[in-house]
């Protein structure tokens, strides 16, 4: 057997239609189809999709609670070409912000949205180096 790069990964949700207005409507992504509690977006080779977490939840066969935004257990990143302008528009667009842009000390820019669920959205931008 043999893994490969992931084909989609999957974001459970307290509200479909609430998490598409935020990806579609203020990320700009495009939806690509929905059946029901569940949606998928066009976004290339790795795909996004979002799971309604009752669906999710009838689909193992457990109680699933939501997970505690002050403990992250991953981000969504997407790359940019300028970060503070990405960041300030989907800021003005009403996305959430989580940290502001920030050169890191590895050179890359990043800053951080927050989804309806609290989930992180990482904005990234390579090749911007540190000037200090």
């Amino acid at each position: 057997m043999e893994l490969r790069a992931p084909d989609y990964i999957v974001l459970i949700v307290a509200d479909l239609d609430r998490s598409l207005a935020f990806y579609t409507g203020t990320l700009g992504l495009t939806l690509n189809h929905r059946s029901g509690p569940y949606a998928q977006l066009a976004t290339g080779r790795t795909r996004l999709s979002l799971y309604q977490r009752e669906a999710m939840a009838e689909t193992l066969g457990l109680a699933l609670r939501a997970p505690d935004p002050d403990a992250p257990g991953f981000e969504i990143g997407f790359k940019v070409a300028d970060v503070d302008a990405a960041w300030s528009e989907l800021v003005e667009a009403g996305a959430p912000s989580a940290v502001a842009p920030t050169t890191r000390p590895w050179g890359q820019r990043t800053a951080y949205l927050r989804d309806p669920d609290g989930h992180l959205v990482e904005l990234a931008q390579d090749g911007v180096w540190a000037e200090d």
